[in-house]
C-alpha cells in the first residue's frame, strides 16, 4: 500500500466527514427532526459545535461554561437557564442521527489481509459506568453498594474494515445476553462472531449455525461438555482428569468433537493447557471471589480454570484459536481509551437530556476518531508493518481538537491536510510500545490473516 493509497483513502474519508459535519447539512437534520423549529440564536450546527469541541470532563463543565463558549465563538448571549432549556428529547434524537451517519461512513481500503473466508469478522462487547442516582428511572443500575443508576454502551465492529456495526446506549440491566437475543436477526451468512460469554446461549449458537454463520467463544464453566463413546452413549468430559492427562503427557492443546449443554449441541471444542504461572494467577482471583461469597471451589471447576476451553464451528486450526479469540481485547483497550482520554464516565448530576446529549456528542467524537485511526492503522500495517498505538493516536486527536475544528470549518482540503499530516507523524510519534505482560492492539492477528503468509490462519484443517 503506497503513500498514494493513503492520500486516496484520506481524501475519501475527509469528503465523507465534511459532507456530514457541514453547517447546511447539520441544520437540515436539526429542522427535519424537530430540534430546530424556527430561526433563533442557536441553530443545530452551533449546538453540535458547542458540545463536540469542548471540555471533555463533563463533571467540571457547567452550563455557564457553555454559555461563555457561545459568546466567544458566535457572539451569542444566552443565560444558563435558557441554554438548559435547549437540552430536550429532540436534541438527544438530533445527536443520535448524527452519530448514526458518522458510524455508517465507509471508505474503501486497499487492504492486503485475507478475510475471504468470512463476509465479516464481528467483534462485540459492552462497557458500563455509574451515573448519579437521579438518573435511576431511565438507567437503573445493579443495586448493591454502588450507584442506583448505571449505563451500558454496546460496541461492535468488523475487523475486516474497522466499520462500526453498533454503538448504542442502554440501562445497565440491559445485559449482554438480552442484547444478543434482540440483535440475532442482524446476523448474516458467512459472518464470524467473536463475543464474550455474556452473549452466548445454546439457542443463540443454534441460530448462528442455522444462518450458516460462524462463532468463536469460550465455554461457560457451568456448561457440561460430552463426547460420544464407541457405543453411541454420551459421556461427560471430566476436565479434572483431562487436565491431569494433558500435563502428564505434555500436551499443550487438544481438540474434540463435542456436545454441550442439556441439548447436546454439537460443536468443535479446543482445549488449551494454561501455563502454570497464569493458572496460579487465575486461581488466586477465583479463590478471592469465592471467599467473599462464601463458596467452595469444586475440583472440576479448578481443572477448568487451568484450561482455555473454546467452542467454534469454524475450520480454523486449533493452534490459532486462542490468538484469534484474543482480538476481543481490542474492544477492551478501546473502552479504556474512551474512559481515560474521552472521559465518558465523568458525569455529574444534571437533567437526563443534557447528560445524553453530552455523552452522544462524545460518541460522535469517538466515532470520527475511530474512522481516522483505522485509516492510519491499516496504512502503516500494510505499507511498513508498523504497529500504531490507538491510545497515542486518540491522545493526539484530543490535544489537537481545536485544530481539527478549524480545519472542519475551513474546507475539505484542510480536513484532508489535517488527517494526512497526522498519518505522517504517526510513524514517529504513535508507534506501539509492547510492554511485557501487557495487552496490545492485535497486529499478530493481521499477520496470520496476511495473504502473503503461506501458513495463514484460514488453512483448512482435515475434516
Amino acid at each position: 500500500m503506497s503513500i498514494n493509497n493513503l492520500k486516496i483513502s484520506t481524501k475519501q474519508l475527509s469528503n465523507k466527514i465534511t459532507e456530514i459535519l457541514n453547517e447546511d447539512y447539520i441544520n437540515k437534520i436539526a429542522r427535519e427532526n424537530g430540534f430546530i423549529i424556527r430561526k433563533g440564536k442557536i441553530d443545530g450546527f452551533k449546538f453540535l459545535d458547542m458540545l463536540l469541541f469542548t471540555h471533555f470532563n463533563h463533571k467540571e463543565l457547567s452550563l455557564n461554561d457553555l454559555a461563555i463558549q457561545l459568546e466567544q465563538r458566535y457572539k451569542i448571549s444566552i443565560t444558563k437557564q435558557g441554554l438548559d432549556e435547549r437540552f430536550t428529547e429532540a436534541a438527544v434524537n438530533f445527536f443520535k442521527i448524527i452519530l448514526e451517519k458518522i458510524i455508517n461512513i465507509s471508505v474503501q481500503q486497499n487492504i492486503e489481509i485475507d478475510f475471504t473466508e468470512y463476509k465479516k469478522v464481528r467483534i462485540k462487547d459492552s462497557t458500563a459506568f455509574q451515573l448519579p442516582d437521579s438518573m435511576y428511572d431511565k438507567y437503573p443500575g445493579s443495586g448493591g453498594s454502588g450507584s442506583k443508576a448505571s449505563i451500558r454502551i454496546q460496541f461492535e465492529y468488523d475487523l475486516k474494515t474497522g466499520k462500526i456495526q453498533d454503538l448504542s446506549l442502554y440501562a445497565f440491566n440491559y445485559q449482554d445476553l438480552k442484547n444478543a437475543k434482540m440483535t440475532i436477526d442482524n446476523i448474516e451468512a458467512k459472518e464470524l462472531l467473536i463475543r464474550d460469554l455474556g452473549y452466548i446461549t445454546i439457542k443463540n449458537l443454534e441460530i448462528i449455525n442455522d444462518k450458516n454463520a460462524y462463532y468463536l467463544n469460550r465455554l461457560n464453566t457451568s456448561t457440561n461438555a460430552y463426547v460420544l463413546n464407541d457405543k453411541g452413549i454420551f459421556e461427560i468430559i471430566d476436565f479434572h482428569e483431562l487436565h491431569k492427562y494433558m500435563k502428564a503427557n505434555n500436551l499443550p492443546i487438544i481438540e474434540k468433537e463435542a456436545y454441550i449443554g442439556s441439548k447436546k449441541f454439537k460443536t468443535r471444542i479446543i482445549i488449551e493447557l494454561l501455563p502454570s504461572k497464569q493458572y496460579a494467577e487465575r486461581m488466586r482471583k477465583i479463590k478471592k471471589i469465592a471467599s467473599k461469597k462464601g463458596r467452595t471451589i469444586g475440583k472440576n471447576y479448578k481443572a477448568k480454570a487451568g484450561l482455555n476451553i473454546f467452542i467454534t464451528n469454524t475450520k480454523i486450526e486449533a493452534k490459532h484459536i486462542r490468538l484469534l479469540y484474543s482480538i476481543r481485547w481490542q474492544i477492551e483497550l478501546m473502552f479504556k481509551i474512551w474512559k481515560s482520554i474521552g472521559e465518558i464516565d465523568k458525569i455529574k448530576k444534571m437533567k437526563i437530556e443534557r447528560f445524553e446529549s453530552f455523552l452522544i456528542a462524545k460518541l460522535i467524537w469517538i466515532a470520527i476518531n475511530w474512522q481516522i485511526m483505522w485509516n492510519i492503522v491499516l496504512y502503516y500495517y500494510n505499507a511498513e508493518s508498523i504497529e500504531i498505538s490507538p491510545y497515542k493516536l486518540f491522545k493526539t486527536l484530543k490535544i489537537r481538537l481545536i485544530d481539527f475544528r478549524t480545519a472542519l470549518n475551513t474546507s475539505v482540503e484542510q480536513v484532508e491536510d489535517f488527517i494526512f499530516h497526522l498519518a505522517k507523524i504517526s510513524h514517529k510519534y504513535h508507534k506501539s510500545e509492547k510492554k511485557k505482560g501487557s495487552k496490545t492492539w492485535s497486529y499478530e492477528i493481521f499477520r496470520l490473516f496476511s495473504v502473503n503468509n503461506n501458513n495463514h490462519i484460514f488453512n483448512v484443517i482435515e475434516s
